[in-house]
């Protein structure tokens, strides 16, 4: 009778008592609870660790791969500065090139005057474009004053071109300017605008008048036409006109 309690057995009985309902038995294979016990959990844990790996190995593909700083020599460093400023200048160099070469001439600013007047701030030449031009040009000399007459034209006459005029006489007696007001301003520079208003589709005559007595033997003119906006429309130096003649 020992002998057969104490002999091992492949099975192990469970018997669940659930008063007042019978007991229930329940007969399981030590195989079975083996596999319960380990083998399930084994499975479990494999299967998590595979997913873990599958998973945070497709998040690894995605991530950039870091980019380690490069140590660059003194030298090195110093000559791709130098190579980026210098690309910097040439760019900076075709711009104002290019925006200079799409631009009208310009006054100089090493010569900031013309004759007595004083450039106008980013004055045009126009001189090239031949809007107006002089003709029928007279002297006419009086008791004290002196009259200069011209006549302005505009090269088309479908076109108005409307400016200041300034008149120059150069003589023994110095340098004077017509309009008579400008004359306070030659030491300082005459603006442009102190000129003579004026508009011309076809002729316009001018007579400019300067109140003096000439000395000497000979006397000449010059013509500065500006538009409205300060452009050089047209300068014109006249010949000799001698003093005392009648012209």
């Amino acid at each position: 009778m020992k002998e057969f309690i104490q002999k091992n057995g492949d099975e192990v009985a469970i018997v669940i008592y659930d008063a007042p309902l019978p007991p229930k038995y329940f007969r399981l294979t030590k195989r079975f609870i083996k596999t319960l016990f380990v083998v399930v959990p084994v499975v479990l844990v494999a299967s998590f660790l595979l997913i873990f790996s599958w998973g945070l190995g497709s998040r690894i593909k995605h991530v950039p791969t870091p980019t380690l700083p490069e140590v660059l020599p003194a030298e090195d460093s110093k000559v791709a500065e130098l190579q980026a400023e210098i690309k910097s200048l040439q760019e900076s160099n075709n711009q104002l090139a290019e925006k200079l070469s799409g631009q009208p001439a310009t006054a100089t600013p090493e010569d900031p005057y013309l004759m007595a007047i004083k450039k106008p701030y980013g004055m045009q030449n126009l001189l090239s474009q031949n809007k107006v031009n002089l003709d029928q040009f007279s002297m006419v000399q009086e008791a004290g004053k002196v009259s200069f007459k011209f006549v302005i034209m505009s090269a088309s006459p479908e076109t108005k071109v409307t400016g200041h005029v300034l008149v120059f006489m150069m003589s023994e007696n110095g340098l004077m300017a017509y309009p008579e007001r400008a004359n306070a301003l030659i030491t300082q520079g005459i603006k442009y605008s102190t000129g003579e208003p004026f508009s011309v589709s076809r002729l316009r005559p001018t007579n400019a008048e300067f109140r003096t007595q000439l000395t000497g033997q000979s006397v000449k003119f010059v013509i500065y036409i500006f538009n409205r906006e300060g452009d050089l429309l047209l300068i014109r130096e006249t010949e000799s006109f001698k003093v005392g003649a009648k012209s």
